[in-house]
């Protein structure tokens, strides 16, 4: 009975995905982070790494920024917001469907950054595409996710970045 019920919330989910106003997803988890804690910042690549991302999604007009209220995704999304004069908007990575009703009033491209365990199956959520699992270590996978009326395209992009400076 759990099993039919969880594939039916995932079964609307999806649906619901379809109905988002904004053609364009990018999402991506935050960038490097200081070791220990509940709430570490980002580390000195990763405040480099969150400017990066910036200057990639310079050229993107980004009606909104999604992140979570954690230090290293406001961290990382604050580096995009304040280069396109944006506000940081708080969402709960465990509440899908109520970012997914945020996500249905924009109508411009938007950014989403979260976390290692909820960006794949956000972008499974929204593109009905299967994503695999990121890595704990791994902080270089920007998808973006294309949902026009005709289909739905997700392009997973490694970011190219290297970070030479010690911690």
């Amino acid at each position: 009975m759990l099993f039919k019920l969880r594939r039916l919330a995932v079964a609307l989910l999806t649906l619901l995905a379809f109905d988002v106003s904004a053609n364009t997803f990018y999402l991506v988890r935050h960038a490097e982070k200081l070791p220990g804690g509940a709430d570490p910042a980002l580390t000195v690549c990763g405040e480099a790494r969150a400017q990066a991302l910036a200057a990639y999604l310079a050229d993107v007009k980004l009606e909104a920024v999604y992140a979570t209220a954690y230090q290293r995704t406001q961290q990382t999304a604050a580096a995009v917001a304040q280069s396109q004069q944006l506000k940081v908007s708080l969402y709960d990575p465990r509440d899908t469907g109520a970012l997914l009703q945020q996500l249905a009033s924009h109508s411009q491209p938007v950014l989403i950054v979260g976390h290692s365990n909820t960006i794949p199956p956000l972008v499974t959520e929204l593109s009905a595409i299967a994503m695999a699992p990121l890595d704990e270590q791994d902080y270089s996978m920007l998808y973006r996710v294309d949902n026009s009326a005709q289909s739905t395209a997700v392009t997973i992009l490694r970011q190219a970045f290297r970070c030479d400076k010690t911690e």
